[in-house]
C-alpha cells in the first residue's frame, strides 16, 4: 500500500507540476530565512568550556560610590580594581585557581628587521588562566607561577602571531612588545572557543594574539586599553591612568580588571560568596566600598544565559524570520487547496466506487510529506548559502579586520540545526495540508457525480 500511495503522490506532484514548485519554493525560501537566523541564534548561544561551565565563576564587587545608580544585573556590574583582584588572588579562598584578565593594544615587533611589525589585541594575566580555561599548546607552554612572581619578561603567542612573526617554533626566541624584548615561552594551538568569554566581549573572530603576566606588564606600565570605572574624582586622570600613570592607577578606586575563579564543587561558590563579604566588610573598615554590599560570584554558564536574555533579543530579524515562515505556510495552504480542489471528481469517483476514506487520506498524506521533504533540502540549502552571505557582511563590517575563516564557525550549519529544519519543514507541512487533506476526503460523490 505505501509503495502505491507513492507512486499516486508522485503522479499526482507531476500532474500540475507548477503549483507544485510554488508550494516547494514556499515552504523552501520560509524555511531557509528561519533556519538562518534558528542557526547564528544557536552557535552564539553555545556555552564555551560547557565541560567546566559550572566550575569557573565571575567575581565582582561594587566599589562605587554612593550617588551612582544601583546594579541589580551581573552584566551590568563593574569589575574589580587591581589591588582587589591582587588581594583576593592572594588570600585564602575556596577557589582552587585564580586568573586575572586585562587588555592591552600593543605593537609585536620581531627582531629580524624583514619581519613587519603588527599590531596586536594582548591579553594579560597570570598562569592559571591557561589551565583554568583548557588553553592547548602547540609548542612549549604556559609561564609559571615564580614567572608571575618575578615579572619575567615572557609572552605566549598564538598560532597566527607566531606564523606571521616567525614560522615554525618560536620558544625561545625574542620579540619586542612595544620597546620591551620578551621571550616566547609557548605557542597557542586552534583553540576551540565558541566565543571569547574570558574578558566578557563574547566576540568571535577578533582574538587575542598575545598573553604576557600581569605582573610585567605593570612593571612595564604596558598600556591598558580597558573600559575603566572610576569614582568621579578621578575620572580627570583616566587618560594617564591609561598610558602613564601605573602606581596612581593601582592606588586609585578604577575597576577594570576580570576575576575568574575556579572551584571543585557547587557549595565552594556559596563559601566563595561569603569569603566575598567578609573581604568587602574589612575593605568598608578602611573607608572603601561606600555602597550597601552586592557581589556577584557568577558561573560562567548563567553568565551566558544571562548575557543572552539582556542581549540575544536585539536583531529584528529573529522576530521577522517566523514571521515570514508562517505567511509562506498560508500561500502553501492555498496552494495545496486548489490543486487538491481539482481533484473533487476522481475523488468522487473512487469514493463511489468504494474507496474508504483513510485510503485516500494515506494517498494525499503521502503526497504533503513528499512536498515537505524536498522543501526542507532544499531549505537547508538556502540555509546554508544565507549563512554564507550573512558571514561575508560579518566580514564586509569589520572593515576585512578578521577574516572568513576565524567566523566561520559562527555560521555552520551543523547536523543538530538540518534535522531541525527537515523536522520543521515534514511538521509544518503536515499541519498546513490537515485542511486541504480534510476538505478533498470529505467531498459528497453524489453531489460531484450528478453534475457530470
Amino acid at each position: 500500500m505505501f509503495s502505491y500511495n507513492i507512486s499516486l503522490a508522485m503522479r499526482s506532484l507531476r500532474e500540475r507540476a507548477h503549483l507544485t514548485l510554488l508550494m516547494i519554493a514556499a515552504i523552501a525560501i520560509g524555511l531557509g530565512l528561519l533556519m538562518t537566523v534558528k542557526t547564528m541564534t544557536h552557535q552564539s548561544a553555545k556555552v564555551p568550556l560547557a565541560h567546566k561551565a559550572n566550575d569557573i565563576f565571575f567575581i565582582q564587587a561594587d566599589n562605587r560610590e554612593l550617588t551612582a545608580d544601583p546594579i541589580v544585573r551581573q552584566p551590568r556590574m563593574v569589575y574589580l580594581t587591581h589591588r582587589d583582584a591582587q588581594n583576593i588572588m592572594k588570600a585564602s579562598t575556596p577557589a582552587k585557581a585564580h586568573a586575572s584578565v586585562w587588555k592591552s593594544r600593543v605593537i609585536l615587533n620581531s627582531l629580524d628587521k624583514d619581519v613587519r611589525p603588527f599590531r596586536s589585541d594582548m591579553a594579560v594575566t597570570n598562569a592559571d588562566f591557561f589551565s583554568m580555561f583548557d588553553v592547548p599548546f602547540l609548542y612549549g607552554s604556559p609561564w609559571n607561577a615564580s614567572s608571575d612572581a618575578s615579572a619575567e619578561p615572557v609572552i605566549v603567542l598564538t598560532k597566527e602571531s607566531n606564523a606571521l612573526l616567525f614560522g615554525n617554533n618560536s620558544v625561545g626566541k625574542q620579540l619586542r612588545i612595544n620597546g620591551l624584548t620578551v621571550t616566547v615561552v609557548g605557542v597557542i594551538d586552534d583553540w576551540d572557543l565558541p566565543s571569547q568569554f574570558y574578558d566578557e566581549s563574547f566576540r568571535r573572530g577578533r582574538n587575542d594574539t598575545a598573553f604576557i603576566p600581569d605582573s610585567l606588564a605593570i612593571k612595564s606600565n604596558i598600556m591598558r586599553n580597558e573600559r575603566m570605572r572610576c569614582l568621579p574624582q578621578e575620572n580627570a586622570l583616566r587618560a594617564s591612568f591609561r598610558s602613564s600613570d601605573v602606581q596612581g592607577l593601582i592606588n586609585s578606586e578604577c575597576s577594570f580588571v576580570r576575576l575568574w575563579a575556579e572551584m571543585d564543587s557547587s557549595g565552594s561558590a556559596t563559601k566563595y560568596q561569603d569569603f566575598l563579604e567578609q573581604y568587602v566588610n574589612n575593605q568598608k573598615d578602611l573607608g572603601r566600598f561606600p555602597r550597601e554590599m552586592n557581589n556577584y560570584v557568577t558561573s560562567l554558564r548563567d553568565m551566558l544565559v544571562m548575557r543572552n536574555e539582556l542581549f540575544g533579543g536585539r536583531d529584528p530579524l529573529i522576530y521577522i524570520a517566523p514571521l515570514f515562515f508562517i505567511v509562506c505556510l498560508l500561500n502553501a495552504i492555498s496552494i495545496l487547496l486548489a490543486k487538491f480542489t481539482r481533484k473533487a471528481k476522481e475523488v468522487s469517483l473512487r469514493r463511489a466506487l468504494g474507496a474508504k476514506k483513510w485510503v485516500l487520506m494515506g494517498q494525499y498524506f503521502t503526497e504533503v510529506c513528499i512536498i515537505g521533504l524536498i522543501g526542507g533540502l532544499l531549505g537547508i540549502g538556502l540555509s546554508y548559502l544565507g549563512l554564507q552571505g550573512m558571514l561575508h557582511i560579518a566580514v564586509y563590517q569589520s572593515d576585512y579586520t578578521v577574516s572568513a575563516e576565524s567566523l566561520r564557525e559562527a555560521f555552520a550549519l551543523d547536523w543538530q540545526m538540518m534535522s531541525m529544519a527537515l523536522l520543521i519543514a515534514l511538521t509544518s507541512t503536515i499541519l498546513v495540508g490537515l485542511y486541504p487533506i480534510w476538505r478533498i476526503i470529505n467531498v459528497a460523490p453524489a453531489a460531484q457525480l450528478k453534475s457530470q
